[in-house]
Protein backbone atom coordinates (compact mmCIF):
# COMPACT_ATOMS: atom_id res chain seq x y z
CA UNK A 1 0.00 0.00 0.00
CA UNK A 2 1.10 3.72 -1.12
CA UNK A 3 0.48 6.64 0.71
CA UNK A 4 1.19 9.92 -0.49
CA UNK A 5 0.60 13.23 1.01
CA UNK A 6 0.72 16.85 0.38
CA UNK A 7 3.82 18.95 1.37
CA UNK A 8 0.86 20.44 3.48
CA UNK A 9 -0.72 17.17 5.27
CA UNK A 10 3.17 16.00 6.17
CA UNK A 11 3.62 19.59 7.97
CA UNK A 12 0.30 19.32 9.83
CA UNK A 13 1.33 15.81 10.86
CA UNK A 14 4.28 16.86 11.97
CA UNK A 15 3.22 19.52 14.25
CA UNK A 16 0.83 17.32 15.62
CA UNK A 17 3.32 15.07 16.27
CA UNK A 18 5.48 17.68 17.92
CA UNK A 19 2.80 18.35 20.17
CA UNK A 20 1.96 15.05 21.02
CA UNK A 21 5.85 14.85 22.08
CA UNK A 22 5.72 17.91 24.58
CA UNK A 23 2.28 16.53 25.72
CA UNK A 24 4.23 13.17 26.72
CA UNK A 25 6.86 14.96 28.30
CA UNK A 26 4.69 17.41 30.76
CA UNK A 27 3.00 13.71 31.69
CA UNK A 28 6.38 12.77 32.52
CA UNK A 29 7.56 15.52 34.75
CA UNK A 30 4.58 16.07 36.26
CA UNK A 31 1.61 13.45 35.78
CA UNK A 32 -0.97 15.21 38.00
CA UNK A 33 -1.06 18.46 35.32
CA UNK A 34 -2.25 15.87 32.80
CA UNK A 35 -4.97 14.97 34.90
CA UNK A 36 -8.40 16.54 33.34
CA UNK A 37 -11.57 16.63 34.51
CA UNK A 38 -14.47 15.09 32.20
CA UNK A 39 -16.20 18.48 31.43
CA UNK A 40 -12.57 20.18 30.42
CA UNK A 41 -12.16 17.36 28.29
CA UNK A 42 -15.79 18.13 26.93
CA UNK A 43 -14.52 21.86 26.47
CA UNK A 44 -11.28 21.59 24.64
CA UNK A 45 -13.24 18.60 22.30
CA UNK A 46 -16.10 21.18 21.41
CA UNK A 47 -13.11 24.35 20.44
CA UNK A 48 -10.99 21.53 18.76
CA UNK A 49 -14.63 21.02 16.20
CA UNK A 50 -15.85 17.43 17.73
CA UNK A 51 -18.93 16.70 19.63
CA UNK A 52 -19.26 15.49 23.03
CA UNK A 53 -20.05 12.02 21.69
CA UNK A 54 -15.96 12.00 19.90
CA UNK A 55 -14.97 10.94 23.69
CA UNK A 56 -17.19 8.24 23.93
CA UNK A 57 -16.28 6.86 20.41
CA UNK A 58 -12.79 6.88 21.50
CA UNK A 59 -13.92 5.17 24.81
CA UNK A 60 -15.44 2.68 22.91
CA UNK A 61 -12.18 2.15 20.53
CA UNK A 62 -10.27 2.00 23.84
CA UNK A 63 -8.02 4.80 22.39
CA UNK A 64 -8.87 6.94 26.26
CA UNK A 65 -9.84 5.79 29.48
CA UNK A 66 -11.70 7.38 32.14
CA UNK A 67 -10.86 7.13 35.90
CA UNK A 68 -12.64 8.46 38.99
CA UNK A 69 -10.67 10.78 41.21
CA UNK A 70 -12.12 9.20 44.58
CA UNK A 71 -14.40 6.41 45.38
CA UNK A 72 -17.82 7.98 46.21
CA UNK A 73 -20.28 8.09 43.11
CA UNK A 74 -19.75 11.94 42.54
CA UNK A 75 -16.09 11.85 42.19
CA UNK A 76 -15.04 13.78 39.12
CA UNK A 77 -14.35 11.67 36.24
CA UNK A 78 -10.93 11.92 35.00
CA UNK A 79 -9.17 11.69 31.47
CA UNK A 80 -5.19 12.06 30.92
CA UNK A 81 -4.71 15.04 28.31
CA UNK A 82 -2.35 12.79 27.03
CA UNK A 83 -3.93 9.71 26.14
CA UNK A 84 -6.34 11.86 24.25
CA UNK A 85 -4.13 14.13 22.18
CA UNK A 86 -2.68 10.53 20.86
CA UNK A 87 -5.97 9.52 20.26
CA UNK A 88 -6.84 12.71 18.45
CA UNK A 89 -3.95 12.27 16.64
CA UNK A 90 -4.39 8.59 15.74
CA UNK A 91 -7.83 9.59 14.50
CA UNK A 92 -6.38 12.54 12.09
CA UNK A 93 -3.78 9.87 10.81
CA UNK A 94 -6.40 7.12 10.33
CA UNK A 95 -8.05 9.83 7.94
CA UNK A 96 -4.31 10.18 5.76
CA UNK A 97 -3.69 6.30 5.71
CA UNK A 98 -8.06 5.55 5.05
CA UNK A 99 -7.93 8.10 1.48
Amino acid sequence: MEVRLELFEFKNICMDMAELGAAASEKKRSPVSDEIKQREAFRRLKTLGYEPNFLEKLEKEGLVHKKRKGSSRNSPIIYSKFEIQSAINAFKMSKYLNK
